[in-house]
């Protein structure tokens, strides 16, 4: 039993025990009429009139004294006032009146009341909560609550549209898991609520599903680049764009609550650190957890590799006054880059040739991320003299599959491309990434979800324009999010919002949607 529940069942007991003292007093109070004693009932001959006389005699009086009166009742006699006395006696005071406890009553009634108002505005802004990306996921049957990919809608509705066009389908959240004590116990807690959002503005439409049915997929691409799309490493725009799975991966997720008292899931840290800190390090890709795991990975691999080999120095072209050292590095150099591209490209007619005619297995893969590790290709570094402080140029040689953040050739790349399809793929079954893969990815995942996390329920994480915590409350945030592929405004959040009074008849129809700061 909850405190609202316990606020309520103490204001009937209350009201009980008041119009029991009022009925008490009143019973106490009324006025009772003194019956007559019972006469016995005569015969009919009996009745005689009374005989009257003419005149009636006068009775003589009868004045008992003091003294006597005292002998009778064994009490002190009164002394009797005279008749001035008695003319100036005051009169006799009337009994105490009764305080009214209808006043009383009411009092206690406003003070029950306005705790439980209090008890229902505590409960309600304290009690939020987190969207809990799942990682690994557990079965996809028990799945009712999800970020991206395909909304469950009852059979036959077509797809949602907003300004007759195809909306983007954001998330589905299952009501009967919400909190009771989430918005102040407002909303529906049956089915389930569907979000959608317009392919270009921030107009939103929610559904209230009482019965979903199978999951539909999205009838287009995530094409628009004035859109929501938006993954890990700026996988969206430039070269990279047409390596992208285009489309929201169906990350399912925990609701979680979270009350005063509890620990919040959710981390203020930047989510780009993560993907920083990989690119400043020296990492080699034929490591086994960065193998591609299916035809799709391996042939956007070696076409990134074909396009990065042109970035090759292959030919020696000295600068006016070059002095013969230099020029003789320089046309050293180029030879073995000549080489390597050759190797490379020989490597890349394989699988293009593979591809089409073999199925996929993770042994060739391996035999790939050989070859390629085998070559070496070099490149010249600019660096300071920690003595002189003169430039001076230095020779690096790599492996073909080694990245480092002074000679990124294609290596960091790839590695977004792989980061961005092994997430689809693992929503789709784990078991579609190697134990490697998954050992090195899910702790990345894991931290980006903590840092990207969505909420309802509760105060907007940032700031918003325009929003009223006493008669509004926030539906749904949603962040920027790499590891969710949507990006809204400049790196920020989505924050959709209702009015308490339509969220309690579940009138979703006037939503508003900010982008916070």
């Amino acid at each position: 039993m909850n405190q609202l529940q316990s606020a309520a069942l103490t204001l009937a007991g209350v009201t009980l025990a008041f119009l029991a003292i009022v009925f008490a007093i009143w019973w106490s109070r009324r006025p009772r009429p003194v019956p007559s004693a019972p006469r016995a009932p005569r015969a009919l001959g009996d009745i005689r009139l009374p005989k009257l006389p003419r005149k009636a005699a006068p009775e003589p009086d009868v004045e008992i004294s003091p003294s006597r009166l005292a002998r009778i009742s064994r009490k002190a006699p009164l002394e009797m006032p005279d008749e001035a006395e008695a003319e100036h006696d005051p009169a006799p005071e009337p009994d105490a009146a009764i305080e009214p406890v209808e006043p009383a009553l009411e009092s206690v009634i406003s003070k029950i009341e306005e705790d439980a108002h209090r008890i229902e505005k505590v409960d309600a802004a304290e009690v939020t909560l987190r969207l809990v990306p799942q990682i690994p996921p557990r079965d996809a049957i028990s799945t009712n609550s999800w970020l991206g990919g395909r909304p469950r809608l009852p059979a036959g509705m077509e797809w949602p549209k907003i300004d007759d066009q195809p909306a983007d389908f954001l998330a589905q959240i299952d009501c009967a898991a919400l909190p009771q004590d989430l918005w102040g116990g407002l909303g529906p807690r049956d089915g389930a609520l569907a979000f959608f959002i317009h392919r270009r503005n921030y107009d939103m439409r929610v559904l209230h599903l009482r019965d979903p049915g199978m999951p539909v997929a999205p009838p287009f691409t995530l094409n628009d680049p004035e859109g929501w799309f938006g993954p890990l490493g700026g996988l969206g725009h430039g070269d990279l764009a047409p390596f992208a799975v285009r489309a929201f991966p169906e990350w399912p997720v925990d609701l979680v609550a979270i009350g005063p008292d509890d620990a919040d899931p959710r981390s203020e840290a930047d989510p780009d650190e993560p993907g920083n800190a990989l690119y400043n390090r020296v990492y080699d890709i034929a490591d086994p957890a960065f193998h591609p795991f299916d035809w799709g990975s391996m042939t956007a691999m070696v076409a990134l590799l074909e396009a990065r080999l042109d970035s090759l120095v292959t030919e020696a072209v000295p600068p006016p006054g070059a002095e013969a050292e230099d020029i003789a590095e320089m046309t050293a150099r180029a030879a073995i880059n000549r080489e390597a591209r050759a190797r490379a490209e020989e490597i890349i007619a394989i699988v293009h040739d593979s591809a089409v005619r073999d199925p996929f297995s993770p042994g060739d893969a391996t035999a790939v991320m050989a070859g390629l590790h085998a070559i070496h290709w070099v490149k010249a570094v600019a660096t300071l003299d920690p003595e002189t402080g003169e430039e001076r140029i230095e020779t690096i040689t790599l492996p073909l599959t080694t990245h480092r953040a002074d000679a990124n050739l294609w290596v960091h790349d790839y590695q977004t491309i792989l980061f961005d399809r092994a997430k689809h793929a693992w929503c789709a079954n784990p078991d579609n990434l190697s134990a490697p893969t998954r050992a090195f990815y899910e702790p990345w995942w894991r931290d980006l979800a903590e840092r990207e996390m969505a909420a309802m329920g509760h105060e907007p994480f940032r700031h918003i324009l325009d929003y009223d915590d006493e008669h509004e409350a926030v539906l749904l945030e949603l962040p920027t999010s790499g590891l969710m592929s949507r990006r809204f405004g400049d790196s920020d959040n989505l924050v959709v919002t209702i009015d308490k009074a339509d969220l309690a008849i579940g009138d979703f129809s006037k939503l508003r949607a900010q982008v916070s700061h």
